[in-house]
């Protein structure tokens, strides 16, 4: 029952499905359009505009993968979205939390694009609950995780925009990582600048932002230097565009 003014309730699940065409193989996705609404993003402005029912009636996707929708519609309908095998046993073969951290970057990627800011700043959340996990893993076997750390960064750099990083968390959140970490990974520093432009010089900043900070009395803890170098970016972010309005 709705009081007198109220809209009545709507649910999603009585709605007409849309289409989606994701993947190489543009595999048919249905998706209910209530479920793309989220936030002021471009998804929102697919199914609610004026121009919701003009030109084509499905979505093309096709340059997101499978998995990596499916990631996102997860958030869409139930606002979470684990990666399988996140949380997994090291092994010789593979990186179970590279592999998450892979997906991670490219539903980072999607949100970025869409401007789904919920979905943006989950995903660069479990983008940094792997990195223990991955350190876990290239102790065990240095090569497997390495190669899916260099994955992440290409996806990373591939589809954030040019700038420097300060602007991306993703990209300050990977060489704030990196750069803390350097000592396990500089011998697979040329994997990671592979495709990747700019980000050897991003790195460089991290690193002498991390010396300039750096306390000798106090014990290196991972999460909350990342957390301290996230809260500092997002600082300068913020006063960058102030000065921007102001001009």
């Amino acid at each position: 029952m709705t009081s007198v003014g109220e809209e009545p309730f709507k649910s999603i699940w009585r709605e007409s499905t849309i289409k989606a065409l994701v993947g190489e193989n543009k595999t048919v996705y249905h998706i209910h359009p209530g479920a793309l609404i989220q936030g002021k993003s471009a998804l929102t402005a697919r199914v609610t505009a004026p121009w919701k029912n003009a030109g084509k009636e499905e979505l093309d996707w096709s340059d997101f993968d499978e998995e990596t929708i499916d990631c996102v519609l997860m958030f869409c309908y139930a606002e979470h979205c684990r990666a399988p095998g996140q949380k997994s046993f090291p092994s010789t073969l593979r990186s179970c939390a590279g592999d998450a951290l892979v997906l991670h970057a490219k539903v980072y990627s999607f949100a970025l694009r869409y401007l789904v800011k919920d979905l943006q700043h989950y995903a660069l959340g479990q983008m940094i609950d792997c990195f223990e996990p991955l350190l876990e893993e290239h102790d065990f076997s240095s090569e497997p995780a390495s190669a899916r750390l260099a994955d992440t960064v290409r996806i990373i750099y591939g589809n954030t925009p040019s700038s420097n990083v300060r602007t991306d968390y993703a990209r300050g959140a990977l060489c704030s990582f990196i750069a803390h970490c350097q000592e396990k990974f500089s011998q697979h520093y040329i994997k990671f600048q592979e495709d990747t432009g700019e980000f050897m010089k991003d790195l460089a900043y991290s690193l002498s932002k991390i010396l300039s900070l750096a306390d000798p009395e106090k014990e290196f803890d991972l999460k909350e230097d990342l957390k301290r170098d996230l809260r500092w970016m997002m600082a300068v972010s913020n006063v960058e565009k102030d000065m921007r309005l102001d001009n």
